[in-house]
């Protein structure tokens, strides 16, 4: 997001400080186009040296920062040939926006382009303008939303699971630092708790991968209905599932967990908790509760959830 910003700010500003060297028409607004350029190339600079510690909204800010300054430019052409090249870089801010933004936002950008192009080609007063605004308008609307929905789309298939339909591994790390940002923001605990099956590999050597995908499949569609609104579940990998719990302490996270308990399950499991401290990196939070996770296991105390019991066990993790 960063370098490709910074890049696209740098490419305008320098095309528009080469339209001050080689004007379109001797009456070009070559000191629009030198002071545009300039600050282009001043905003390139802003992002490159800041861009890591900028938050979304600076982004998009300085997208909205970017149409403004073509419709300007677009709006003091003196040619046609001048203001098409000016509009051909909405395509360029149209496709950042898709590919880096989420769906609303590029929604206003789009809808700003459209809107600033038609009354910056109203103000400057050149004639037949329907047809440059039509290619440009539609051009501009089909790049944003079908390029944001792939985009997303995209984005939504990298980051599920195929098989239960839950977070998969990159998924849920993407999920762990927005949940990460917040508790930090506002204060609040953050606890993960680590789900592995008891005896799955049995399943699949006595009855088929088939049927331990069944399992996997119908566990995930039960403890998907039962995770409180805010919880986060995935698929670690395998038969290991993650469970991220906002605004819990990890002596809060047994009444959580105790709402995965499925009478109708086929396989039982064990837990393992922890909970994540501001500045711990997950991989830390996640060993220490895969630490007791294993712990238990070894010793077989009462962590796993029986099939069809009425109680978890659960209460029992300290």
């Amino acid at each position: 997001m960063v370098w490709t910003a910074a890049l696209m700010f740098l490419l305008g500003g320098v095309s528009a400080l080469i339209s001050v060297v080689q004007p379109f028409s001797p009456h070009a607004p070559v000191h629009l186009d030198a002071a545009i350029g300039v600050l282009a190339c001043l905003i390139a600079l802003w992002i490159w040296v800041c861009g890591a510690q900028l938050p979304l909204g600076a982004f998009e800010v300085a997208i909205t920062t970017a149409v403004l300054m073509e419709s300007t430019v677009i709006a003091a052409a003196t040619t046609r040939g001048g203001m098409v090249m000016t509009a051909f870089m909405y395509t360029w801010i149209a496709a950042y926006a898709a590919y880096f933004f989420p769906p609303k936002a590029v929604a206003f950008e789009v809808a700003l382009i459209v809107a600033s192009f038609t009354v910056a080609l109203l103000a400057n007063g050149i004639p037949d303008i329907l047809l440059p605004w039509l290619v440009v308008s539609c051009t501009v609307c089909a790049l944003g939303f079908v390029l944001s929905g792939l985009n997303e789309s995209l984005r939504a298939q990298a980051g599920t699971d195929q098989l239960t339909g839950l977070l998969n591994r990159s998924g849920f790390l993407a999920a762990a630092v927005r949940e990460r940002a917040i508790a930090d923001r506002y204060g609040t605990p953050l606890s993960v708790a680590v789900l592995d099956l008891d005896g799955f590999k049995e399943i699949n050597d006595n009855h088929g991968h088939g049927a331990g995908d069944r399992v996997l499949a119908d566990l995930a569609a039960a403890w998907r209905g039962r995770v409180r609104a805010g919880d986060v579940l995935a698929r670690h990998g395998g038969d290991e599932f993650v469970l991220l719990l906002p605004d819990t302490r990890r002596g809060d996270a047994v009444d959580a967990l105790e709402r995965l308990r499925c009478p109708e399950a086929q396989v039982t499991w064990s837990v393992g908790v922890s909970e994540w401290l501001s500045g711990e990196d997950l991989d830390t939070c996640l060993a220490d509760a895969d630490r007791e996770l294993y712990a238990a296991k070894e010793s077989r105390r009462p962590r796993a959830v029986p099939a069809g019991a009425g109680s978890t066990g659960l209460a029992r993790l300290a």
